[in-house]
């Protein structure tokens, strides 16, 4: 039964990855710690996941012709070193701190999906902000490969620590600096995350965090749900794909922040 339950968490993860390009980790981690592992081996769980789910979701994705590494390259390296480093770091802070930690991520990440998600069904700003941002987009657009690579290393050093394959904040990077569609953006963002979901998994296997054999039954529901949920999110249209990435995401972190309490 203990693996059944895996197995089923592993193909809802697998569905939120498919549908909203976001990692598995707001449902693997909780999970997994309510299963009876630690925090830190439940991360290294989730990312060998995510590793999985990532690479069923991109390929179908580019049958679909939503794939786009051209920009995307070099954040993919950043991501890698990053998540390195975000893993070697976890290892060290209590379950406690990890715990917190990954409420935080939740939280803003909502907020953000809240904020720019669910204006209009779009990831646009209000209009008042146009000047800002694209003064912000002038000094990250000019030099596209000294940006990619920071702003990837901060996402693999963020989904080292927290196991999260960094799929949400990749997604809006392509979205908002390198200017992809929703389904390219999506597409693309979890590739990178398979990459960067698989340095952090590595990470924590040589830190013997990392449950193999849980971690591998996880990656069989993973297969199955994010396989049919990509399938899904191919066939629907742009505006309707951006009220499920943050009506889903929204409601992913209401469920998580209850269970955290």
């Amino acid at each position: 039964m203990h693996y059944v339950l895996i197995v089923l968490v592993g193909c809802i993860a697998g569905i939120v990855t498919g549908l909203i390009g976001a990692s598995g980790v707001m449902v693997v981690v909780p999970a997994f710690v309510m299963l009876g592992y630690t925090t830190s081996q439940s991360i290294g769980a989730s990312l060998f996941i995510d590793t999985i789910a990532s690479l069923v979701v991109a390929w179908t994705y580019y049958q679909n012709k939503n794939l786009n590494l051209k920009q995307g390259f070099w954040i993919a390296i950043g991501a890698v070193v990053g998540a390195q480093i975000g893993s070697k770091i976890s290892s060290f802070i209590p379950d406690v701190g990890l715990s917190n930690a990954f409420s935080v991520f939740l939280i803003i990440t909502a907020v953000l999906f809240w904020v720019r998600g669910l204006r209009g069904g779009s990831f646009a700003l209000p209009s008042g902000s146009d000047k800002k941002e694209t003064r912000l987009l002038k000094i990250l657009r000019s030099n596209i490969v000294f940006s990619a690579l920071f702003l990837g290393t901060l996402v693999g050093i963020i989904s080292g620590l927290l196991g999260a394959g960094g799929g949400v904040m990749i997604l809006l990077i392509l979205v908002f600096v390198m200017q992809y569609s929703m389904h390219e953006g999506i597409g693309t963002s979890t590739l990178i995350m398979a990459f960067t979901a698989a340095s952090g998994a590595l990470g924590h296997a040589l830190s013997a965090d990392l449950p193999i054999k849980a971690a591998i039954w996880g990656a069989v529901g993973t297969l199955i749900g994010g396989r049919i949920a990509a399938k899904f999110a191919n066939k629907i249209n742009e505006k309707m794909l951006s009220n499920i990435v943050s009506g889903v995401f929204v409601a992913l972190a209401v469920i998580m922040f209850i269970v955290q309490r």
